[in-house]
């Protein structure tokens, strides 16, 4: 499991760095959404909601390394901790399902020719 989500890490790193992207940013993406009317526009908020995909992802993959890390410790109480990082685990996995959902509909959107 520390394999895999350390390859997630490395991947995460990568296209982070590599992200030629020039669509909307956190700040603009109310406006792109309200303003979308062609395939591109659709696109490229596609591009922007998987994007979060990913660092949601990433994020849930930390915040349950920090549980484990908290659950394994030999001494002391932890149970609030470990519960607050589970508990943002979860929330972050549920926001990269929705983030990648949003980017599907975009991608329908653009295929069909925007509006």
């Amino acid at each position: 499991m520390r394999v895999k989500l350390a390859i997630a890490g490395i991947l995460f790193i990568g296209l982070v760095g590599c992200n030629t992207m020039v669509g909307p940013t956190a700040n603009d993406i109310p406006a792109s959404i309200a303003s979308a009317t062609t395939p591109g526009d659709h696109q490229k908020i596609a591009e922007y909601f998987a994007q979060k995909a990913v660092e949601y992802d990433a994020e849930a993959a930390q915040h349950d390394q920090m549980a484990r890390a908290y659950t394994n410790r030999p001494k002391g109480e932890f149970g609030a901790m470990i519960s607050h990082c589970r508990n943002l685990r979860d929330q972050f996995v549920s926001a990269a399902k929705t983030a990648r959902t949003m980017a599907q509909e975009h991608r329908l959107m653009a295929a069909k020719g925007g509006h």
